[in-house]
């Protein structure tokens, strides 16, 4: 009896040890605190009584802030502050602060900035974290520390913060803070001493090349009166690597990977790494501009905002709707007398799952202008590529890729010669494309500038190979041959029949597309010749066929 008392006293007095959570641990329970005071904190033991903020690019993938604790924060001032446990937190932590006035609980999207990882130094000190965010004197803000959660479980801890005001700094430092701009040249601007706050865009080539946002970032807005086209540029006219984000329109700070409407790194012809990018615009609309950095660079300078005839991609932009490249002889191709002329002036290029040329030695990101050609091997198994350069633009330069379909190139362990590379060194350029299939095959050819090294332009292109198949002997055709070949107004199909037979002809473009056919009807043994009136053809490459019904043959002519 006595045994079972002291075990019912143990057992009483160890449930009223629990440990406890903190005084914060809930949204209403918010502990008020104030500018340049260091504050001891804990989440151990704390619950989760915050939303996830899916859309909130500082998370990613991973939207939730687990074992949250809360603050409020009065601003005495108008400007900037920032919140920081970085480096003084013995786990890794997330931050959130809310729009000025919101009330517990907030919602998903009552975020007004937020950090998972801080910068470098906060990072090496276990994934602390750090957030600047602009502030109004007298409003109030929700402030959330909580952790990182995954599969090896939820991060808690303790440690100390600090809010500080940010001074130094230029004044539209801060999404929330961008400054309202109209059309001109020379507009002054300044990162220095800039901040970061601005999201990451992984997947998307303008933000490459080991950094993958536009740092120490300041902002604009711009609501045009019309609806066309502007181009922003830093071009020549700044001292440090630059990079440009346009947001919108009509978004709100702080902005996510998916609201990027259109950004360049290094623009075409720019020098020292700066930027420019041409957009449309519509009336009345609001966009929101972001200059920054590559990889930590800030510097000063002045940009353009200027109105530009909206952009007219070449007619063959996209690899929907290629452009016809056709097979030429030896002799006509020596002679130049017949090149294929294309431009990427003014091109686009789908930026998600972007195919790199295979010749480019650095394929760690970059902006791109390609277009596309769609062309018939006839049967070769062997064809000659050429690539010229056809202006005289300084840094113009141009990749030439074989594609099996716009989504997939060529096997370049079966076919091989399929990357050519041309630019103000290297003029032409030739490969042979081995390893093609005996039957004729619809092939694609992409023609790209890589506009963050290059400059867009005018360039030509040439397929050199047998434009007449071998003919195989057949029972009901002997002698096969058509004159003249290549042909501009009459040709004569000549053929020796063993035995009376059925015979008609259809005529096939590259693309496989019938033209034009006859019946030519039952026909007695002996040599036949074949008056065919060609003149209305459009110049190129077709495949004839001949047919009794139950054989046919084929032979490849050039309409000149």
């Amino acid at each position: 009896m006595m045994r079972y008392l002291l075990l019912l006293c143990f057992f009483a007095l160890t449930s009223g040890i629990k440990a406890q959570a903190p005084a914060n641990d809930a949204c209403a329970d918010a502990i008020e605190v104030m500018l340049d005071i260091t504050y001891d904190f804990t989440t151990l033991e704390s619950t989760t009584d915050g939303p996830k903020h899916p859309s909130a690019s500082c998370f990613g993938t991973n939207d939730s802030i687990p074992h949250d604790v809360w603050y409020t924060f009065t601003s005495p001032i108008t400007g900037e502050v920032k919140w920081s446990n970085c480096g003084t937190a013995d786990y890794d932590s997330r931050v959130v602060v809310y729009q000025a006035g919101i009330a517990c609980t907030p919602g998903p999207d009552d975020f007004l900035a937020c950090n998972d990882d801080g910068p470098a130094g906060c990072s090496a000190a276990f994934f602390t974290s750090e957030v600047s965010f602009p502030v109004t004197s007298g409003q109030t803000y929700l402030l959330r520390v909580g952790g990182y959660a995954d599969a090896d479980g939820i991060a808690e801890g303790t440690g100390t913060f600090i809010m500080e005001e940010l001074v130094g700094g230029p004044d539209n430092n801060q999404c929330g803070n961008a400054i309202a701009i109209t059309l001109g040249e020379d507009q002054a601007f300044s990162t220095i001493d800039a901040t970061t706050d601005g999201p990451d865009h992984p997947d998307n080539p303008c933000f490459g090349f080991g950094s993958i946002t536009a740092t120490n970032d300041i902002w604009y807005t711009f609501t045009p009166d019309f609806t066309g086209a502007v181009q922003w540029a830093t071009c020549n006219s700044i001292n440090f690597d630059s990079r440009l984000a346009v947001y919108g329109p009509n978004v709100n700070c702080p902005v996510a990977d998916e609201d990027l409407y259109t950004c360049n790194d290094d623009g075409a012809g720019c020098e020292n790494y700066s930027s420019s990018v041409v957009f449309t615009v519509d009336e009345g609309q609001t966009y929101l501009m972001r200059i920054g950095g590559w990889n930590g660079e800030q510097g000063q300078g002045t940009f353009d905002l200027i109105e530009v005839a909206a952009p007219m991609p070449p007619a063959n932009d996209l690899c929907d709707t290629p452009g016809e490249a056709y097979i030429i002889t030896r002799e006509v191709a020596d002679n130049f007398e017949d090149v294929i002329s294309g431009t990427t002036a003014d091109g686009t290029f789908e930026s998600e799952n972007y195919i790199y040329p295979i010749c480019l030695t650095n394929q760690n990101g970059g902006e791109f202008s390609d277009v596309w050609y769609t062309f018939n091997t006839l049967g070769n198994e062997t064809l000659e590529l050429r690539l010229l350069l056809a202006n005289d633009i300084e840094n113009s330069a141009f990749f030439m890729d074989v594609f099996a379909a716009c989504d997939m190139m060529v096997d370049t362990s079966v076919i091989m010669g399929s990357c050519l590379n041309v630019n103000a060194d290297i003029q032409l350029d030739t490969d042979t494309l081995t390893g093609l299939p005996l039957e004729p095959t619809q092939l694609f050819i992409r023609v790209t500038t890589r506009l963050t090294s290059d400059a867009p332009g005018d360039f030509g292109l040439q397929i050199i190979g047998d434009i007449v198949s071998g003919v195989n002997d057949l029972d009901f055709l002997k002698e096969l041959s058509f004159f003249p070949n290549p042909v501009s107004e009459m040709a004569a199909l000549r053929f020796n029949l063993e035995e009376s037979n059925m015979v008609s002809t259809r005529i096939m473009n590259t693309l496989g597309q019938e033209v034009r056919s006859a019946n030519h009807g039952q026909l007695a043994s002996g040599q036949h010749s074949l008056e065919m009136n060609l003149h209305d053809l459009q110049p190129g490459i077709y495949l004839l066929n001949i047919s009794n019904g139950s054989q046919q043959q084929n032979l490849k002519f050039i309409k000149q």
